[in-house]
């Protein structure tokens, strides 16, 4: 069973994020995407820093500079799902905090905030159940993007 700890969610916009908030999640989507899962493709595609792009994040609290879950929410630009107008991607927990719940934590957020409004995102195939306790279900069939299986999923709005 997930241990689920009580976290902070923090929400802003690009110009909103300090320094040490790019440098930290820089840092964290590097090490999980680059290091870890070892993705064939650039990871910073400059869509972080359209005007209406949220960020997502839960800071370590035992060193507050640090960032050890993320998530960016998008516009969607995808017409084959233009009716889900939001994009969730770049979800990312660092190794050693994962098992808490905490992209748990950071979905809810991001659609607590956007209530009402259609979702997609393209899931890691080993990480869909996430996603589907979270109300989305998969459409279309498994791919390979930055050289991992994944698969589109939506969640519908109201």
């Amino acid at each position: 069973m997930a241990q689920f700890d009580e976290v902070q969610v923090n929400r802003k916009s690009f110009l909103e994020l300090t320094p040490t908030d790019v440098y930290a999640i820089a840092a964290l989507r590097t090490d999980v995407f680059y290091l870890e899962q070892k993705c064939s493709e650039p990871e910073m595609d400059w869509r972080d820093l359209e005007p209406n792009a949220e960020h997502y994040f839960i800071r370590d609290n035992d060193d507050t500079r640090r960032i050890i879950g993320y998530l960016r929410v998008i516009a969607t630009v995808d017409e084959s799902v233009k009716d889900y107008p939001l994009t969730i991607g770049r979800v990312v927990v660092s190794s050693q905090h994962r098992g808490r719940s905490l992209s748990s934590q950071l979905l809810q957020a991001a659609l607590t905030a956007h209530q009402g409004k259609g979702f997609v995102l393209h899931a890691q195939t080993h990480a869909k159940g996430v996603y589907k306790k979270a109300g989305f279900r998969e459409v279309g069939e498994t791919f390979t993007e930055a050289g991992i299986e994944h698969i589109t999923m939506v969640r519908d709005g109201d």
